[in-house]
């Protein structure tokens, strides 16, 4: 009986502990997965990689890693202005990137043609040579870098690559701040984050304070900008004049 007993208990006491870890996982919270994938970017070259490296500095001796057009990396420190920390999964390894090469789906644009289409190059020049491929009215390209008055850097998803487009061909179109890292600074009370460019209470979508960090991707308004917050895992308008 005392044997039995033992190992019913011990049965038991393995099945209790099996739900216990089924419980546990399930208990975890969505919002930290949501959080997780809201901090992805994937990296926009036209042409090499882009290193992944060990120190904040352009220098082939600090590189632990190369990431091509279409590797993804996990931002988990956006405040540099110029290198960000980034997790890459295909390295199984953190280290710093220069932003200028990553993109993700809160800096999209549309692709906008009166006929043909918008051509993908691997240079910042017009020249049949340098087409990589071909966008049409109603494709989404990703933001990477605005940095050059015609041509943006973008990330194409629905060819898998990264190049060049004239900019005037993309609807929504920004200006020189579209990419850049602000942060939110208030006398008092929040900032609120909006679903339209407008000052009114129905608009709300979000509270944002002194000290969060949003991503500028539309700075074409003359009042409000287009941002990304991480924190709240939205997109929508702010006054651009509470942000620096």
């Amino acid at each position: 009986m005392s044997r039995k007993w033992k190992n019913v208990s011990g049965i038991a006491l393995f099945k209790w502990a099996a739900l216990f870890a089924v419980a546990f996982v399930l208990s975890l919270p969505i919002t930290a997965e949501t959080g997780f994938a809201a901090n992805n970017y994937t990296v926009t070259v036209a042409s090499g990689y882009l290193a992944l490296r060990n120190a904040k500095a352009y220098d082939s001796s600090n590189e632990i890693g190369e990431l091509y057009t279409g590797d993804t990396v996990d931002v988990t420190d956006s405040s540099g202005s110029t290198y960000w920390t980034v997790y890459s999964p295909k390295h199984g390894k953190t280290g710093y990137v220069n932003r200028a090469y990553l993109a993700n789906s809160a800096g999209s644009r549309t692709v906008k043609v009166d006929s043909g289409y918008l051509a993908l190059r691997n240079d910042k020049a017009y020249d049949s040579k340098n087409e990589v491929g071909k966008l049409y009215t109603g494709d989404t390209v990703q933001i990477a870098n605005t940095n050059d008055d015609t041509y943006w850097l973008v990330y194409a998803p629905g060819l898998g690559k990264g190049g060049y487009v004239n900019k005037n061909y993309l609807q929504g179109t920004s200006s020189g701040n579209s990419g850049e890292t602000k942060t939110v600074s208030v006398s008092k009370g929040y900032l609120a984050l909006r679903s339209a460019k407008a000052y009114d209470e129905s608009n709300e979508i979000g509270e944002l304070y002194t000290g969060d960090k949003v991503q500028v991707t539309d700075t074409s308004d003359s009042t409000y900008w287009y941002v990304y917050s991480p924190k709240l895992g939205k997109s929508g308008y702010v006054n651009k004049n509470y942000l620096y």
